[in-house]
């Protein structure tokens, strides 16, 4: 072994530890605040985005009934509390089950145009979306909006139950 020890034969260099060091703490930080990066809103992190995912569900629901569920989970409390107290007294009247986001109806928002733009006046945790169509003199329409933990909510102002 021409005077080099086992031991010194599977030392590594400086180097090779360094790069190792390199491979377990900075690397994983790296790709960590990448992936931060990349990551999308999700759409209802905005007024006009939760807009749209309402406009989305409701125009799906005609043809997908689990869609009414995922309309639900976009309102508002106030809508919510309102479609609970509807479900409660049909539950009375009729003696069976029935779920709150069974008293949104399929197409109950029908659009009276196609939006084209949005913007949105933001207050605190309230905001009110304007919606624009193809004419914004005649094709406008104001939309209720309240942030809530998992983003913003539509408040579309239900009538009283």
């Amino acid at each position: 072994m021409t005077g080099r020890t086992a031991r010194t034969l599977w030392r590594r260099p400086a180097v090779w530890r360094v790069r190792r060091t390199c491979a377990r703490v900075v690397l994983p930080c790296l790709l960590g605040l990448s992936s931060i990066a990349c990551r999308r809103a999700p759409l209802d992190a905005t007024p006009e985005g939760a807009v749209r995912l309402l406009l989305d569900e409701m125009d799906s629901s005609e043809d997908e009934p689990s869609a009414l569920e995922r309309v639900y989970a976009l309102l508002g409390p106030v809508a919510r509390a309102n479609l609970i107290e509807r479900a409660r007294r049909t539950k009375e009247l009729q003696g069976r089950q029935v779920e709150p986001f069974d008293m949104v109806a399929a197409g109950l928002f029908g659009l009276a145009f196609r939006p084209k733009s949005m913007r949105s006046t933001v207050v605190a945790d309230r905001a009110i979306v304007d919606v624009f169509g193809e004419d914004p003199q005649n094709e406008h329409a104001r939309v209720n909006a309240v942030r809530e933990a998992g983003g913003w909510r539509i408040e579309p102002g239900l009538p009283d139950p």
